[in-house]
């Protein structure tokens, strides 16, 4: 009975429990829910930013986090257009340095926060601006269409049936999973995230492991970049504008904390999955789409708001 009780403080069953109540409901209430097409939109609608999530759940976890993830993967899917379409370069190459240059903002990124010391949130909003400008200069402010039909494979091509896109996603979000459960290089994001100073004491390399943490972000989101533009073979200017704050939120709702110290991959995943579901919902229910925006900002107020409270119930019994 009592390791009955303990598997119910997890947050990461608790959400499980949530999102299987909430898909009955649906199904019960629209039979079209649970319908092949539905479920495939739903996967679809998550791999892009799954690419993300398990890399930033590692940043929350070291105390960080990034607020230009969205607009790396929109300046990702530009560059793609801009080296496969308009310069004709071959496509291998022309992933390997949307890649590149994913990783090198990252890098840029964290070498500001973590060796320069500048506040995370300053850093990352004026990363997001500025490559959000960077994206129109590049498209010249138009959308990039007529890919070659073999870069639209990279995302389309089937596996059992299965999209190759949902395939890497997910094998991604599992790579991450192990990396910060059973990694002790990476396990060292939780003594960072708990209490900085005492992990430098302890002979962790602080900063370059922040260092690192970024730089995988923006390498994925520049992944994600690639496989967003061959999912819908074009190159659209405002792409990811809101993946960010979708990414940020599925990881608080997972159980990661602004603080620091606490998160897992698997709770950022069931919380990237509970965002779809709402969206879902929303569709069924014909809300209007221009509602979705209030819709994530009132999921991450909320979210916020359960951490608060978590970190104060913990204060009060440590006192």
């Amino acid at each position: 009975m009592q390791k009955l009780k303990n598997v119910f403080k997890f947050r990461e069953f608790s959400l499980f429990l949530i999102l299987l109540l909430i898909i009955i409901v649906l199904g019960i209430l629209f039979p079209n829910f649970l319908g092949r097409v539905n479920i495939f939109g739903i996967l679809y609608t998550i791999s892009v930013n799954a690419f993300i999530v398990g890399a930033m759940t590692v940043l929350f976890v070291a105390g960080g986090f990034d607020l230009s993830v969205g607009a790396t993967l929109g300046f990702a899917g530009m560059l793609a257009g801009r080296f496969i379409v308009r310069m004709e370069l071959p496509i291998a190459l022309s992933i390997i340095h949307v890649l590149l240059v994913g990783a090198a903002i990252g890098s840029a990124i964290g070498y500001i926060v973590s060796y320069v010391g500048i506040n995370p949130f300053i850093v990352t909003l004026a990363a997001w601006f500025i490559i959000e400008s960077c994206t129109v200069i590049v498209s010249g402010g138009t959308n990039i269409a007529n890919f070659p039909s073999e870069f639209g494979d990279i995302a389309s091509y089937r596996v059992l049936g299965v999209p190759i896109i949902l395939i890497f996603s997910l094998l991604s979000l599992a790579i991450f999973d192990i990396l910060l459960r059973k990694n002790a290089y990476f396990r060292q994001n939780y003594f960072i995230g708990g209490n900085e100073r005492a992990a430098m004491l302890a002979g962790i390399n602080v900063r370059r492991v922040k260092l690192l943490n970024y730089t995988l972000v923006g390498f994925m989101a520049a992944m994600a970049g690639v496989f967003n533009a061959s999912r819908f073979m074009v190159a659209v200017v405002n792409a990811g504008s809101e993946s960010a704050f979708q990414i940020i939120t599925a990881v608080i709702i997972g159980g990661a904390s602004l603080k620091g110290g606490k998160g897992s991959v698997s709770g950022s995943f069931f919380g990237l999955v509970l965002m779809a579901l709402i969206y879902n919902a929303l569709i069924f229910l014909r809300v209007d789409v221009l509602l979705n925006r209030i819709v994530i900002g009132a999921i991450l107020i909320i979210a916020v708001l359960i951490d608060v409270n978590i970190q104060r119930q913990r204060a009060l019994k440590l006192k």
